[in-house]
């Protein structure tokens, strides 16, 4: 194991008290993190969790090209008429079940007494901070690792990823909110509060529209787009990340969605971006309905109350006798999957190169 030793090189600070912030640096991470469907699993029981999901009444599993995977509803109303003192036939009702196996994570620092004792820098108060930011990225990346790979795909032009040259489109956004509309998606209301509880807090109802921070330029284009800060009284960010908002759509960005590089049309002329100079890279936007996907953590020691770890080098003990280290860490138990690919779409697009 690699230890943090009083030589080893970092920039010089004044040296400031280590406290455990560990959540308050996570938090500033999380996008997917505050929404979809929370569960907290009980210890002792299994590592696989099963979210049970209620089908509409009477609705068939069918996919269609144009529109992505389908569940709709058939309702017709003739066959709910009664008649006088005549019972109603019986009908019954079905599940989809859902599981998911929860994974323990996690990360560990170690430095000498020394390197405590001596160096002008907090160095357990710094490895805590990096702790809760490596924690938030892994789980948010393990969470868009199970959304992005979604079995409703839009492209924002023909029918495959390896022929996108095109930026995102209002047309297909709608068509990402009419395929959800008629599979009774709802817009989100509510989000996960941050802090060691999975409490949630009201938002203003929309689609939520998740997305790399370099499609920003190319949705600010789109008509209609309003900033943020342009929102009226009332209407509040839905998170601080929020790019802006167009019709029934808010914008959410963040670094680590990443690409699919190289995986698109060659660039030639088109002036999107291309990593490697000769294929488009694909962005996936996800556009999102209320309970679209969920998360699940082990009861009290979910990824939004990481379980933390500081052993000062004070600490002496059989395995660190003369107090010659310590140890700065955390872990968490999480999970996240897919509940119902008809309220969640991929749209596959490119994004704009700016000129610099």
């Amino acid at each position: 194991m690699t230890i943090q030793k009083y030589s080893t090189p970092i920039s010089s600070r004044n040296v400031i008290k280590a406290e455990m912030k560990m959540l308050k640096h996570a938090d500033n991470i999380m996008v997917l993190g505050q929404f979809g469907m929370q569960k907290s699993h009980p210890t002792r029981t299994t590592d696989t969790i099963v979210f049970r999901r209620l089908r509409p009444f009477n609705s068939t599993i069918q996919s269609n090209p144009a529109d992505g995977y389908s569940e709709t509803p058939v309702i017709t109303p003739t066959n709910f008429v009664t008649s006088e003192g005549v019972t109603p036939n019986a009908n019954t009702i079905s599940y989809t079940d859902v599981s998911v196996t929860l994974e323990q994570y996690a990360i560990l620092f170690k430095f000498s007494s020394k390197a405590e004792l001596m160096y002008e820098d907090d160095i357990p108060g710094d490895q805590s901070k990096l702790t809760g930011e490596t924690m938030g990225e892994v789980a948010e990346l393990v969470c868009y690792g199970a959304i992005k790979s979604g079995s409703s795909i839009i492209y924002a032009n023909g029918t495959t990823r390896v022929g996108i040259n095109s930026t995102i489109s209002l047309a297909k956004l709608r068509l990402a909110a009419r395929s959800m509309e008629k599979n009774r998606g709802k817009h989100v209301k509510s989000k996960i509060a941050a802090g060691p509880n999975f409490d949630t807090s009201p938002v203003e109802p929309a689609y939520c529209v998740f997305m790399h921070t370099d499609m920003s330029a190319d949705v600010r284009d789109l008509p209609g787009f309003t900033k943020r800060v342009e929102y009226g009284t009332g209407i509040t960010a839905v998170h601080e990340r929020e790019l802006g908002a167009c019709e029934e759509f808010r914008f959410i960005t963040s670094p680590l969605f990443a690409p699919f590089l190289a995986a698109g049309a060659a660039v030639g002329a088109t002036g999107m971006v291309a990593a490697d100079d000769t294929n488009i890279d694909v962005y996936p936007m996800i556009v999102m309905a209320e309970e679209a996907w969920g998360h699940v953590s082990l009861k009290g020691h979910g990824y939004t109350s990481i379980s933390p770890t500081i052993i000062s080098s004070k600490e002496k003990n059989h395995a660190n006798p003369s107090g010659m280290f310590g140890y700065v860490g955390a872990d968490f138990w999480y999970a996240s999957v897919r509940l119902n690919e008809n309220w969640m779409t991929r749209i596959e697009v490119a994004a704009s190169e700016l000129d610099g």
